[in-house]
């Protein structure tokens, strides 16, 4: 029995560790970019030795991918279950589209950081050429969305509100491509133009959704 409760509180320790030090990661990485961070200050954050977190992920480039994982899963968790919501399967496709929409409308407004993120990721992804295979993980949690707005967009074409030419999982990729690069770039900009000034960064990409959603209910 003793030998059982210290595997247990082993297995809590490690687990500990690798959560904190995936935060840890995640808050410089945040701050101050992928590349700008070092394997040395994670730790000194983290409270552990630079070996420590190499016997968890073996580069920085594998805790830079599983800090994406985990940021994905806590945003999705956060504000894209739109399916558990009450009523959801009662709404049209159209109405179910524009739920997903949303979600993504308030990660631009409240997680500005984790948009962030997602650039500067996406640079150290080219720069340093990761694989797919390497990729896979955080790849398959960012897929995760995709089965709802597919979902959408075939019940939105059965039941009329929505109208297109094209397949569900090209329209999907479009959008998602379409909204999450317009959020990562006003992000990382910043208010630096005039034009962001004047129409607000929320109001942009709020015009942009409706437009992008508005154009999948047009009948010729």
């Amino acid at each position: 029995m003793t030998a059982v409760r210290g595997s247990e509180a082993r297995q809590r320790q490690i687990q500990y560790r690798s959560e904190r030090i995936l935060e840890s990661a995640l808050e410089l990485f945040c701050e101050k970019g992928i590349q700008e961070t070092s394997v040395e200050e994670i730790a000194g954050k983290a409270g552990v030795g630079s070996a420590t977190i190499y016997r968890y992920y073996s580069t920085k480039a594998e805790l830079a991918i599983q800090s994406g994982v985990a940021y994905w899963e806590k945003i999705a968790g956060t504000y894209l279950n739109v399916a558990d919501r009450k009523g959801y399967t009662d709404l049209t496709g159209k109405k179910q589209l524009e739920c997903i929409m949303d979600g993504l409308k308030q990660i631009f407004e409240h997680e500005q950081a984790f948009l962030k993120y997602l650039q500067e990721f996406d640079v150290f992804v080219r720069k340093y050429g990761l694989t797919v295979e390497r990729l896979k993980e955080y790849e398959d949690c960012i897929m995760s969305l995709k089965p709802r707005v597919i979902d959408a967009l075939d019940k939105g074409k059965k039941d009329g509100t929505l109208s297109f030419e094209w397949s569900s999982e090209e329209v999907c990729y479009s959008l998602a491509h379409s909204v999450f690069g317009l959020m990562k770039k006003l992000s990382w900009n910043g208010s630096l133009l005039a034009l962001n000034e004047q129409n607000g960064l929320a109001l942009q990409v709020e015009i942009a959704v409706d437009l992008l959603v508005r154009g999948l209910t047009y009948k010729n």
